[in-house]
């Protein structure tokens, strides 16, 4: 009589410790995908504003060119001095890399993906 009762109180733990361990893997899962579609909207919201403002510039770059080029009177002189603007442009990013790219990049993704979401500390 014991045996049996000691048997059914091991066999709730077990199914109970079954049900537990199901629980936390939904909960990582949906905590994984939460985080996921976190960094996927990062990357597609970053993408169109950098999409926006490469057209920007690539617009005012050629307005800033043929303006030069009318102050100069040849719009290839005009279309090489923006061009030259733009290689000091790239070398200054360049140097500067780690801070103005990399770091923030990181530092995202860390906040997105480190960040403890605990629903009690709310």
């Amino acid at each position: 009589m014991e045996n049996t009762r000691i048997a059914d109180n091991i066999s709730e733990v077990i199914d109970a410790s079954r049900k537990y361990i199901e629980a936390n893997l939904k909960l990582i899962k949906l905590s994984l995908l939460e985080r996921l579609s976190k960094v996927v909207s990062l990357i597609i919201s970053s993408t169109l504003v950098m999409l926006a403002g490469a057209l920007f510039v690539l617009f005012l770059s050629l307005s800033a060119a043929m303006f030069i080029g009318d102050l100069l009177q040849s719009q290839a002189l005009g279309f090489l001095i923006m061009a030259f603007i733009f290689l000091l442009l790239v070398i200054f990013l360049w140097i500067k890399r780690k801070t103005l790219v990399i770091n923030p990049v990181i530092r995202s993704l860390n906040n997105i993906i480190f960040t403890d979401d605990d629903p009690d500390e709310e």
